[in-house]
């Protein structure tokens, strides 16, 4: 066993060699991003201080120092603000992606937006390919899972995850195209935005088969808001169902609703609300009254002192018709507190 003075030794010098070797790593990071938000800087015509990039270049240039990476920070906050909202982060990742010249680089600058345009035009494409099965028609979509067996139920179940799958890609775009357009995309939220895909399709399956819907109801009320006659047949139950998968899909949090007021409404068949303590509902109106008690032997001493000072404002004799006008105006005023009370 090695001696305590050998292993504090030993632990310096790993203490060192790793704080020696994240030091250069930090530099070469904040060198690679403040190039990269300089070019970026450039290419949207922002101003960038000529003083800005004269450091950067000398400081690029310069052995490891501590007075480098001290430069290195002020030259990299000051291009950071330059580019705001843009995030130095954001800004590497679309620049080494474009280096990679990736062949679906033109779905989009970063990896996620890629990602999700291939399974939205997947599912696309299985939803156009899946409505030309002769299983996929009125009878079979208003009918429930629990009704078909086999490929109907394939099929109708397929083509109706196909329809959530676009919902929640598309909502996932259209949230992350607008970081990624500004520059402020992260990518460690990267997983969030496929956590709210599955929870799409989990919902687009929830609203279609699990939600008792009367599509008849919803065909008539989609006829009327078009100003079409409903007897002529209305809207398709099969293009009802796949709608509402979609909408599943692209909206989580409506099914999330739903689903919460319907657990609220059976909770109130289960557990009845329970009346409130007689002794808390008479403690709460007995100091109501006090309140109100208090504010009114408040203002009815502001009145009385108003009156007080009207009484001798002068050293003349106060005239009855003088002493009847305080009296009617004081009665005015106990009956509307009494009102108001």
């Amino acid at each position: 066993m090695e001696p305590i003075e050998t292993q504090d030794k030993n632990n310096n010098e790993s203490g060192s060699h790793s704080d020696e070797t994240a030091q250069p790593a930090m530099w070469l990071r904040l060198e690679k991003e403040c190039q990269a938000m300089a070019l970026h800087a450039f290419a949207k015509g922002l101003p960038v201080p000529g003083s800005v990039m004269k450091a950067l270049a000398q400081e690029t240039q310069v052995d490891k120092t501590e007075q480098k990476i001290v430069k290195l920070a002020a030259i990299h906050n000051r291009l950071s603000e330059l580019v705001s909202p843009a995030k130095p982060e954001t800004i590497v990742l679309m620049a080494d992606e474009k280096a990679k010249a990736s062949p679906f680089l033109f779905l989009g600058s970063v990896p996620l937006i890629r990602r999700m345009m291939l399974v939205a035009i997947t599912s696309l494409l299985l939803l156009i390919t899946l409505s030309l099965s002769t299983y996929i028609n009125n009878e079979n979509m208003v009918a429930s899972m629990f009704d078909m067996k086999g490929t109907e139920l394939l099929f109708v179940q397929s083509i109706l995850m196909a329809s959530a799958a676009i919902g929640a890609s598309f909502a996932a775009l259209f949230k992350a195209n607008g970081y990624v357009t500004d520059g402020s995309y992260d990518p460690k939220y990267e997983s969030s935005y496929w956590v709210r895909f599955v929870v799409g399709l989990i919902a687009g399956i929830i609203l279609t088969q699990l939600i008792p819907i009367n599509l008849d109801a919803v065909a008539s009320a989609a006829a009327a808001s078009s100003g079409a006659d409903p007897s002529a047949g209305g809207v398709s139950h099969a293009a009802l169902r796949i709608t509402m998968a979609l909408v599943g899909g692209f909206s989580a949090n409506l099914v999330y609703k739903v689903l919460d007021r319907i657990v609220e409404t059976v909770q109130s068949f289960i557990s009845p609300p329970v009346a409130e303590d007689t002794q808390v509902i008479k403690d709460s109106l007995v100091n109501q009254f006090e309140r109100e008690k208090q504010q009114f032997v408040s203002e009815l001493s502001v009145e009385l002192n108003r009156i007080q000072q009207q009484l001798f404002v002068d050293e003349q004799p106060i005239s009855q018709k003088k002493i009847q006008n305080l009296l009617a105006g004081f009665q005015v005023f106990i009956t509307s507190n009494q009102r108001n009370n």
